[in-house]
This record gives structure tokens, C-alpha cells and sequence, in this order.
């Protein structure tokens, strides 16, 4: 009878680890910019912090998060994490897809059809 409780406390803290992991990884909605031919849109989604970052007086706080890429209908093609959000410049549109500067990976994010047509 032991072993099953804890088993089924193990369970259960697991599952609260695995929901809290996908309210955090869902973040907030930052922005989103959409491609010249309205076929993609990259949206950036903030994440929670929990432990508060120092910044300089006047430097605004940075943030962490996702940028993500989805055609029209909603399904995702990219995702990418970084640290430092807002210092990232973009989304840039290209014909065979998008890319933005100052992240981690500075390859073009290819899409399926051209978002600049």
C-alpha cells in the first residue's frame, strides 16, 4: 500500500511539473509582424522570470522568450528561445523564408511557398 501511494504521488508531481513547464513555455504574446504577402506571421511570446533580472536605470528591463513561426492557418513552422528578446532585429523577409539578427541561429528559417510573391 505504500509503494502505490507513493508511486501515485510521484504521478501527480510529475504532472504538476509538466503542466507548470507548458503554461511557462507558452509565455506571452509580445508581437507579431506578418510576411509582405500575409502567408506567415513570426509572433515573439515573452516568458515568466522567475527570478527578476537587474538592469541599468533607464535600460527598460530585458526579457526572455520564443519566437515562433506559423503560416495563416496556425500551424508552426519555427521555434527558437532567447535570452535576450528585444535586442533581436527582424523578423527579415526573404523569398525562400525569414531570418532576424542577433540570436543564436542566424540561418534563414526556409518556409514552404514564398513569403515576399
Amino acid at each position: 500500500m505504500r509503494q502505490r501511494k507513493r508511486w501515485i504521488m510521484l504521478a501527480v508531481l510529475v504532472a504538476v511539473i509538466a503542466g507548470c513547464h507548458q503554461w511557462w513555455k507558452q509565455g506571452k504574446l509580445v508581437s507579431e509582424q506578418w510576411s509582405p504577402n500575409k502567408q506567415y506571421v513570426v509572433r515573439e511570446y515573452k516568458t515568466f522570470e522567475f527570478i527578476p533580472r537587474m538592469t541599468m536605470p533607464g535600460d527598460g528591463g530585458h526579457y526572455s522568450g520564443y519566437m515562433r513561426v506559423y503560416n495563416r492557418d496556425g500551424k508552426q513552422f519555427y521555434e527558437e528561445y532567447s535570452d535576450l528578446l528585444d535586442f533581436i532585429e527582424g523578423p527579415f523577409w526573404a523569398k525562400e523564408g525569414v531570418y532576424w539578427m542577433g540570436n543564436e541561429n542566424q540561418d534563414i528559417v526556409r518556409l514552404p511557398t514564398s513569403p515576399v510573391e
